[in-house]
């Protein structure tokens, strides 16, 4: 991050105390962009309006409870180059330390209570695997990573990572551990995988799970309900059970002049000038879910008339075509869709205590074990207490999911979409070698299950253009947000995804003087390369001559070729002049001066 730059306070935009903001979706993104108008364009907080079809703000992420137990759909892999996100946290006050901020608790949390697994894969019902720390590759694998990475988004539109690997390359102990933690399948974006594995450092001690940060509580506690309290705070208005469905633009496609909602089960519009600004998310992961309990299974909603944010999106592609393609996403939910539980403890402290010998680590330190023998492909972690701010001192929760739903269990002989929460449970307690306490754990254990149909639809194969803009060209006051958008070199599945595009919507439509933070450069950073070069090849310490390949003559000429191609897609270093024409620094002399210049 570059301080110079990001801590920069802007001049406040001319005439943004006469303008409206209207956001639609009160995620992670919309709560975001709100923030962002009010202290980086220092837009009034009683002009700004979040419309939610919810009853709660949050989106994805959640984290509630009701009689039986808690429910949380899904965690959120956080790390330290998270930019975007932690600037909005450093804004925003904590709800427990007078004077901190909410990245001031979650970085003394990490201190205190920092992740590191020793126990990262699982074997033979409750064995560490003891070789998962090799992350050597076959030559084959290793070159066709070389290859995806070399080539452009262009050249690998529409491909999946099926395209260049054969069933070996899925039992590496990279893949493992790479696909368990961020949910990538065979048949997923090769585009998105590039993306991935240039923009995070997932070689050093990645296994370890270092590195990864969690929060005090669960994010809602911890990230979205500090913002949603600091945004009441400032006068922002909030509208609840309103579903946006569509926008009505003039007949460019350019600006909104309509907002087309239903409030409360009844037709709403909301107008809107030409000076106003509207956002909307167009979709989300956890739209449509569905949720279970020990015996009740999460039925998979497969509805195509109410996809929430989804819908505007696709009403909007059928307005033009720099809205994108949705149905290159939304259109396939057995590959796009899995479920995920998370278990209520009360009154057993046995069965986490168990956990945490087989481990080593204490609870909430291990993150995600994966259970590499799993038909299922099951991952599960246990949080730390309290998890969240109200939770019972007898009550312990965790949290787990299963990537390949549609297979046969090796327990519990059935699919895993088509399981009871009771059912599920006692599948993971099998490859935890656990089956001896099944019955006291079922009676001391709630279930919440949640089936979510789109929760890797962001993976899907994919070009450019497949996802709209953040500001689609000629928008004159609109802005895209959330995981479904175009942003350059960033990722999705990720919350700094999320945030990232409101901050590029607010300093876009309202041309704030000041750069939207950079995406951690790392695929620039010649200690990462050098680092995944080692770890592939199975290099430890130095480089010695015998650790070099054998150079065919032959092979010469294709080599250089790679090589340049490799040299010259390295855009410049950052231009060092400090004005606002950043042309001045493309050209050779600008003030033509009168002294003559020597011989």
């Amino acid at each position: 991050m570059n301080i110079y730059k990001t801590m920069y306070r802007p001049k406040k935009p001319l005439g943004v105390d006469d303008r409206q903001a209207n956001i639609v979706g009160g995620g992670i993104a919309g709560l975001a962009t709100a923030v962002f108008l009010i202290d980086d364009a220092q837009m009034p907080a009683r002009n700004i309006k979040i419309f939610e079809k919810k009853p709660v703000m949050g989106g994805s992420m959640d984290g509630t409870k009701d009689a039986a137990g808690y429910l949380c759909r899904a965690e959120r892999e956080l790390e330290p180059y998270m930019e975007c996100l932690w600037y909005l946290c450093s804004k925003i006050p904590s709800l427990e330390n007078e004077g901190r901020t909410v990245l001031d608790d979650v970085v003394d949390f990490n201190r205190d209570e920092p992740i590191h697994s020793e126990a990262r894969v699982i074997i033979n019902q409750g064995e560490i695997d003891a070789h998962y720390h090799d992350y050597k590759l076959e030559p084959k694998y290793a070159e066709a990573m070389r290859k995806i990475i070399a080539s452009s988004e262009e050249e690998l539109a529409n491909l999946s990572l099926n395209d260049f690997f054969d069933e070996g390359f899925y039992k590496t102990n990279f893949w493992t551990c790479f696909h368990s933690q961020l949910a990538f399948k065979d048949y997923h974006s090769v585009i998105e995988c590039r993306r991935y594995w240039q923009r995070f450092t997932f070689i050093t001690r990645h296994e370890y799970l270092e590195g990864f940060i969690h929060t005090k509580y669960n994010e809602y506690d911890a990230i979205i309900l500090p913002i949603e309290r600091y945004l009441i705070d400032k006068g922002v208005t909030f509208t609840n059970d309103f579903a946006v469905t569509d926008l009505e633009l003039t007949d460019d496609n350019n600006t909104v002049k309509n907002i087309i909602a239903n409030h409360a089960g009844q037709p709403a519009k909301v107008a809107v000038s030409a000076q106003d600004l509207v956002f909307v998310t167009t979709g989300s992961i956890s739209e449509n879910s569905t949720f279970g309990d020990n015996n009740t299974v999460a039925e998979t909603n497969t509805d195509t008339t109410d996809m929430g944010t989804f819908t505007i999106w696709k009403n909007l592609a059928k307005k033009d075509e720099k809205f994108g393609h949705p149905e290159k996403f939304l259109g396939q939910i057995d590959k796009t869709k899995w479920i995920s539980f998370f278990p209520t403890v009360k009154g057993y402290p046995e069965f986490f205590k168990r956990i945490e010998r087989l481990s080593g680590s204490p609870a909430g330190t291990g993150g995600l074990m994966v259970f590499k023998d799993s038909n299922w492909d099951l991952s599960f972690e246990i949080h730390h207490k309290p998890f969240f701010p109200y939770q019972a001192e007898d009550e312990e929760v965790g949290w787990g999911y299963g990537l390949y739903g549609e297979n046969e269990g090796n327990y519990i002989k059935k699919r895993m979409w088509d399981c009871t929460g009771d059912e599920i449970m006692t599948e993971l307690l099998y490859h935890l070698g656990m089956l001896d306490i099944k019955d006291e754990v079922l009676a001391h254990t709630y279930m919440s299950t949640a089936m979510m149909p789109y929760c890797t639809a962001q993976f899907m194969p994919r070009e450019l253009g497949d996802r709209p803009l953040v500001i689609p060209a000629g928008c004159t006051n609109l802005a895209l947000l959330g995981q479904f958008v175009e942003i350059k070199d960033d990722v999705v599945f990720t919350v700094e995804t999320s945030v990232r595009t409101a901050l590029e919507a607010v300093y876009g439509l309202l041309d704030i003087e000041k750069d939207v933070i950079e995406v951690n450069p790392s695929r620039y950073d010649i200690r990462y390369l050098l680092e995944r070069v080692k770890r592939f090849a199975g290099i430890k310490g130095d480089v010695k001559p015998s650790d070099l390949p054998e150079i065919d003559p032959a092979e010469l000429p294709q080599l250089e070729a790679a090589l340049l191609k490799m040299i010259n897609d390295v855009p410049p270093y950052y231009q060092m002049y400090l004005g606002r024409d950043q042309t001045i620094p493309t050209k050779k002399s600008v003030l033509h001066p009168e002294a003559p210049l020597s011989e």
